[in-house]
């Protein structure tokens, strides 16, 4: 669970007036998130926050000054060290598979597993790792392995949504798990048969809390489902062909409505859709590149990206054999001949060798880089 500790300090933080930090890696962050408590010491944008409400402390510690500063004096004392934690933790690589060297990924190279929005941050998943971003930056100590954040859940997820409750929602393959912020809900993982018979028990490709009619839609392949929270079941009539949402792919990897919602977004390889809510279907000039739309990429990034050859590319090569005759007359002159004569003997040799030669072959053939398995 939370730490006991740092969930009081950030309750302490709201009761003295504090509100939300945009800083993740403030105690004020949306979301709880594991700090050093060894020496703990409260993070600068916190500092900040209390000393624009209260103001700074004075240099000598004085018992007269008014009550609202001991509790940050208090905060700040039973600690000396800022969480150097969130930056930790995606890099070591100490205890991973030592089949892989560790490195994190480079968002700019795309091909997520899945996007979603949660509190209105993107989370972008990949493998083992996720990021989280704000106006399209990336925020500082990500990547960060997913299971440094949230315990017990896989790596490669498939879907991700924040439910109408707030609790975030995580599939993969056949099985779903619940989280009340970083803590996952008792008895999890469940079996994607619980949510209804109708839906895939394979599973599904992309989850969508849908707001403007208060239902979540599933999408996998050519389908979609709706479903009702409060009914844990399927709506009748579904599932339904998913060209109903005009204009985006099948089979999409990550879909999120935007803050207003009036446009939702469906990402897939490395592109997005823009899909108005009241006409229900794509923008013109859709789709476009959400890695330099989104994830801050600039064109060079996204050029390198594409231009790296898959695997099953083929390429084609041409080899030229050279057939050379094994065998040279040579004539050994030993009487000194006439000019005239030499030159006579010389064009006639190269005239017979001229039509004896073996042509050059010139063979053209085409192989896979690799076997495409």
């Amino acid at each position: 669970g939370n730490d006991l500790f740092l969930v009081a300090v950030h309750e302490l933080g709201h009761a003295l007036g504090l509100e939300h930090s945009n800083d993740p890696s403030a105690i004020m962050a949306p979301f709880y998130q594991y700090m050093e408590t060894h020496n703990f010491k409260l993070p600068q944008d916190d500092l900040q926050g209390i000393q624009k409400i209260y103001g700074p402390p004075v240099e000598p510690l004085e018992p007269t000054r008014p009550l609202p500063t001991l509790p940050v004096r208090r905060i700040h004392s039973t600690s000396e060290r800022k969480h150097e934690r969130q930056p930790r933790p995606p890099s070591p690589p100490l205890g991973d598979r030592p089949s892989l060297p560790g490195t994190k990924p480079n968002i700019c190279d795309g091909n997520f597993n899945t996007v979603a929005l949660f509190r209105g941050e993107m989370f972008v998943f990949k493998d083992r790792w996720f990021w989280r971003l704000r106006n399209n930056r990336v925020q500082e100590g990500y990547p960060m392995q997913i299971e440094q954040f949230w315990k017990g859940l896989p790596a490669k997820i498939d879907a991700a949504y924040e439910r109408s409750d707030g609790k975030f929602v995580f599939f993969k393959g056949d099985k779903y798990w619940v989280f009340k912020e970083v803590t996952a809900e008792p008895g999890y993982p469940h079996s994607l048969v619980e949510l209804g018979n109708c839906l895939p028990r394979e599973g599904i490709d992309t989850a969508l809390r849908w707001e403007p009619v208060g239902k979540t839609y599933f999408f996998k392949g050519d389908r979609y489902w709706r479903y009702n929270e409060d009914k844990r079941a399927t709506d009748p009539g579904y599932p339904k062909p998913i060209t109903v949402w005009r204009g985006i792919p099948q089979a999409p990897q990550g879909a999120f409505i935007s803050k207003e919602g009036f446009y939702t977004y469906f990402y897939k390889g490395k592109e997005y859709w823009k899909f108005d809510n009241q006409r229900l279907s794509v923008e013109p000039g859709y789709p476009r590149s959400i890695l330099k739309d989104w994830m801050g990429c600039n064109q060079k990034d996204v050029e390198r990206s594409k231009d790296r050859r898959l695997p099953h590319d083929d390429v084609d090569i041409m080899v030229t054999i050279n057939d050379v005759p094994s065998t040279v007359n040579a004539i050994a002159v030993v009487i000194p001949c006439i000019l005239s004569l030499c030159i006579l003997v010389l064009v006639y040799t190269i005239f017979q060798f001229k039509n004896k030669e073996v042509q050059q072959n010139v063979v053209y053939y085409k192989r896979p880089v690799q076997e495409w398995v």
